[in-house]
Formats: C-alpha cells, sequence, structure tokens
C-alpha cells in the first residue's frame, strides 16, 4: 500500500525527468488512489479514535490513552468540545454541596465518644475496631445495622447520629467527627446548577425562617453559627435557634468558596439530555469498561447560550424536588390570575395589585407554604380564604407536629384554622373543600362535604407541593422510580436505589440523593454524599487495580482495549 509520504518521495524523482505540470497529475493520481484504498479498508465510518493526555492524580504523572467508541454516540456539533469527567453532579443544592466537598479528598473521621455517652455503645464499638480509618473506607451497611430514626436511609442515620448526636430529642450537640483533607483521593468532577450554589435556597423568600434549627442546616466542617457571627447580624431569642432563609442561601454561596470548591461548580448550566453511550467496542474480557453516560447542556452567559457536553461513569443526580408545583386538574387552573408559588403572592403584594382592598385571595393548601401565605396575606390586611381537604383536627397535618415554643407563627395558623372563622377578622377557613371549577371572571367553584359555593376572589394561590422534574432522561425519569407505572415523587413514588450507594437499582451508574430519595432535611441529605462517595472511590479504585494488572499483562495495549476515563485513584 502505497502511503501519502511514498507519494511525495515518488512525485520529487518525477520532477527530474518530466515537466511540474506531468508530476502534479501522477501525485494527485497517487493520492486519490491511496484514499479509495483507505476507504475500502479503514475501520467503519462510525467509530472514532479519541485520544486523550490524562493526569492521574495519585502520582502526577501524564500519559496519553485512546478509546474508540461508536461515533453515533456522540452525534453533537463539532463545535461543541467533550470534556471527560469521573462523575457529574447534576443540581447544586446542599446534598450536591456536600457530595463535592466529599469528592474533593475531604474525608470524615470518628473523633470519638463524648462525655455524655454519644453514640450509642454499639456503633462506637464497631467505630473503635478500626481507628483512625474514614468513614469513607468502612462497610456503612454494618455500621448503620441497628440505627433509628427520621430517615428510611440507614446511611443517612449513621452521618445524623455523628454529626448530630440526638437531634431528635432537640439536642444541639457539637459533631463527632473531623475532617482531613486528602488531595491524593479528589476525584474529577463537576457540578452542574442552574444558579448559584444553595439550588433551591436562592429561589425563596428570604425573611421565611427554617422549620429546622440553623445548626442542622450547616453542611460539612463548617459551623452555621461561627460563619452567621461573621457574616451577618443575628436576633437573638427562641425563634432564633431557626435561621432565616436568606442566611442560609448566602451560607451555601460562601461555602462553596470558603472550602475551595468552585472550580468544580459551573453555575446557570441548564442540563437538557442524560443518556447511556453505546459501549466501547471491541473490549477484551479481561478488562473493564463502566457504562458510559453523555450530559448535554447549556450554561448562560452574557453573550448568551453557550453549550456543553460531558461523558462519565457516573450521574449524579441532586435536583431536589420543587421543580414543578403540583396541580389540581381543575379547569381554569392556568388562568393567569392562578399563581402557584409564594414567590409570585410576596411580588403581588409588594407591587400593590394584592392589597386590603382586593377581593379575598383564595389560598389552597394545608402545610407550611400555605401557612406562610397565610400569614403574609394577614400581616397585610389582605382577606384571605384558606382552602384545604382535610380536617383541621386531622392529626397529619404538619402543625401538630412541631414544638408551638419553637414554631409560634405556625400555631398561630393552626389555631386560625381550627377557630372556624370565629375570632380572627378576615380570615375565613373551608375544611374539607375543594376546587372544582375556576372561570375566567374571577369566580371559583367549591365543593365541601355537603355543600357547594360560587366565590369571587382575586388570585388564586395554589400552594399543594411540588414534584421533581427529570425531563432530560429518557421517559422522564419514570423507569427509575419504584414504582415505573406513576410519576416520579418523592414521597410516594422517589426513585429506586440500593439503601447503601444510592447507586439506581434499574440503572447502573446512576445514582439519586436528597428528596429523590425521601430524604427531605438537610441534615439527612448528607449521609447520601459518604454513601455516593463511598462506592465511587471503590469503584475507581478497582478500575484502576484492573487496569494496572491488565496492562502488565499485556505490555502493548489497543487503543480498541481501553476506554477513555481519566486514570482513578
Amino acid at each position: 500500500m502505497l502511503h501519502n509520504c511514498d507519494a511525495e518521495k515518488l512525485a520529487h524523482v518525477w520532477l527530474n525527468e518530466a515537466s511540474f505540470k506531468a508530476a502534479l497529475i501522477c501525485l494527485a493520481f497517487i493520492l486519490q488512489t491511496t484514499n479509495v484504498f483507505l476507504m475500502i479498508f479503514a475501520p467503519p465510518s462510525n467509530r472514532t479514535m479519541r485520544t486523550k493526555t490524562i493526569r492521574c492524580p495519585s502520582t502526577g504523572t501524564r500519559r496519553t490513552r485512546q478509546a474508540v467508541v461508536d461515533s453515533r454516540s456522540l452525534a453533537t456539533e463539532t463545535s461543541v468540545k467533550t470534556i471527560n469527567k469521573d462523575v457529574v453532579v447534576i443540581g447544586n443544592g446542599p446534598s450536591a454541596i456536600t457530595l463535592s466537598y466529599l469528592l474533593s479528598g475531604r474525608w470524615p473521621y470518628y473523633k470519638g465518644m463524648d462525655a455524655l455517652g454519644h453514640p450509642p455503645d454499639f456503633l462506637h464499638a464497631r467505630l473503635e475496631s478500626k481507628p483512625n480509618c474514614s468513614l469513607v473506607l468502612q462497610d456503612l451497611k454494618e455500621l448503620s445495622e441497628g440505627l433509628e430514626g427520621r430517615s428510611s436511609n440507614p446511611v443517612a442515620l449513621l452521618y445524623d447520629t455523628l454529626n448530630h448526636p440526638d437531634a431528635d430529642t432537640g439536642q444541639d450537640l457539637p459533631s463527632l467527627l473531623s475532617w482531613k483533607n486528602h488531595p491524593e483521593h479528589a476525584i474529577d468532577h463537576v457540578v452542574l446548577g442552574r444558579g448559584p450554589p444553595g439550588g433551591s435556597w436562592q429561589a425563596m423568600e428570604g425573611d421565611v425562617l427554617t422549620i429546622s434549627r440553623g445548626t442542622w442546616m450547616e453542611l460539612a466542617n463548617l459551623s452555621f453559627r461561627e460563619w452567621e457571627e461573621t457574616a451577618c447580624e443575628r436576633q437573638l431569642g427562641i425563634r432564633q435557634k431557626r435561621a432565616s432563609v436568606k442566611h442560609v442561601a448566602q451560607y451555601y454561596h460562601d461555602y462553596v468558596n470558603i472550602k475551595g470548591l468552585r472550580p468544580y461548580f459551573r453555575d446557570s448550566a441548564e442540563v437538557t439530555s442524560v443518556r447511556q453511550l453505546d459501549q466501547v467496542k471491541n473490549v477484551p474480557a479481561e478488562s473493564y469498561a463502566p457504562t458510559l453516560w453523555q450530559v448535554t447542556g447549556h450554561v448562560r452567559t452574557v453573550e448568551g447560550l453557550e453549550n456543553f457536553q460531558y461523558v462519565t461513569p457516573n450521574v449524579v443526580l441532586a435536583i431536589g424536588g420543587t421543580d414543578r408545583p403540583n396541580s389540581m386538574n381543575v379547569a381554569g387552573e392556568n388562568l393567569p390570575f392562578v399563581i402557584k408559588s409564594l414567590q409570585a403572592m410576596e411580588k403581588l403584594i409588594s407591587s400593590q395589585q394584592l392589597n386590603r382592598q382586593s377581593e379575598p385571595v383564595l389560598i389552597v393548601g394545608a402545610g407550611l407554604s400555605a401557612a406562610d401565605a397565610i400569614i403574609a396575606a394577614h400581616f397585610h390586611g389582605i382577606p384571605i380564604i384558606h382552602v384545604f381537604r382535610r380536617k383541621a383536627t386531622d392529626p397529619s397535618l404538619i402543625f401538630g407536629q412541631l414544638p408551638s415554643n419553637m414554631y409560634p407563627e405556625y400555631h398561630k395558623v393552626y389555631q386560625m384554622m381550627k377557630d372556624n372563622g370565629m375570632t380572627y377578622t378576615g380570615y375565613t377557613p373551608m375544611e374539607q373543600c375543594q376546587i372544582v371549577r375556576i372561570q375566567s371572571d374571577g369566580k371559583v367553584c367549591l365543593q365541601g362535604p355537603d355543600y357547594s359555593t360560587k366565590i369571587k376572589v382575586s388570585f388564586v394561590v395554589v400552594l399543594i407541593g411540588s414534584r421533581p422534574s427529570l425531563n432530560f432522561l429518557e421517559n422522564k425519569g419514570r423507569d427509575l422510580t419504584v414504582d415505573v407505572t406513576k410519576p416520579i415523587s418523592c414521597r410516594n413514588n422517589p426513585l429506586d436505589v440500593d439503601l447503601f450507594t444510592l447507586e439506581s437499582n434499574k440503572q447502573p451508574g446512576i445514582y439519586a440523593m436528597g428528596p429523590l430519595v425521601s430524604d427531605n432535611f438537610v441534615r439527612f441529605a448528607q449521609g447520601g454524599a459518604l454513601a455516593i462517595t463511598r462506592d465511587i472511590h471503590t469503584k475507581l479504585s478497582r478500575l484502576k487495580a484492573k487496569e494496572e494488572s491488565f496492562n502488565s499483562a499485556i505490555p502493548s495495549v489497543t487503543a480498541e482495549s481501553v476506554s477513555y476515563l481519566d486514570c482513578p485513584t
């Protein structure tokens, strides 16, 4: 076979014997013949050779690695550069921030039992059997066995037991964990969020107080109270055991900078697709080829939209559960005076579109968001009609589960609901009632247990919960849920994951954390970061061992026998 270099040599000889024009004609013929030959005998056109120079985090050395993948799986615009990561995290709320902290090589260690006898003796004995060993390297299933608490995820209970001893009894005790930095174990990752770090906390009404204590909102190795004392003014008092949403959002934003995580975060990023790539071709049985995922989307910049594309063996879903408000499924629900967020109602009040001279505002729901809306409207003297489907005395209502000394504002709303409108001027509760239809003239048809009525309102504020949106996944993520016949629901149909790794039981390489696995409180969601970090670290360590064993057995490794993952730790 003639190569291009052979053709050039032959042409050089001919230049001494023939004219320049003739040489060019011959050279063109030879090159064309060579190209045809290559097209016939080259690998199929849908296979793409990729070469990448990578750095091994454990040694700092660099080497070149090649991979052959099906180009049909990378059918994107050539202007979009493919970036390879060990982990891609979708969402940048508190659970994702904690995960980034652990993936960056910061690992937790058990400090020992405190003076009050925490943790339980059986857990202390298990931890003491492996002194100076990080939780990331221990058997989380064994450690968490026998623990009980308010989370259904055992690793979340384990982490919370050590980080917030006796929290469920109202105690506010120091953590039993210490932290050490292991940069040699840092895992290459990126965190993609629609806004600044903090997730949905950045979009909440800032003056509202958190349900949890302020200390329960803190992330790994940074005291919320110490940060608060230096970063902002804090009022004292019983209610201020809780924190304002504004301060919590700022704390999460600052945490990323204080802990040096900024290089891992990509803000204003919208993920539009997560799909599995075709497996690497012709991989020998002895080698290891993990499932690869392609994550695509765009970042909003001053200049416009900037597309991105990542390829990774591990995708972590940490998007929370507030993407889409729940629907009542009634006629007229999409009319312009029907709103579904407290923030939207606050804007109406601040712009005076909703005021004390307005027709009553109809608030739907019996949760804390509905209570916040009632508090805001009542404070501004706006007449309220409150519709909820349960009885006001129903013990399952959240208000009865909150201590009155810590949550006086919610207990005030609870009293208003049970008073049946006898005492509180401008507030009318309608228990066991629901909306049947909303008319364009502002009238709403209501149905009670033994009556129906129609009322004129200014706005309808629907606050009946929300659900996550996984539209970037195939079948909107429904295939990953416990019951694939039903839509995803953080409460009733979460994602189906292994309890000790949080990896999907339906799709290897996909992880979920936080509300997606029914951990709705920040203090519990952080345990998921520990579970995921341990599993991914174990995977990458095994991958490294297999690669080293395979490469030592076969001195000359072909391009088709390896993937283009970064060298793991």
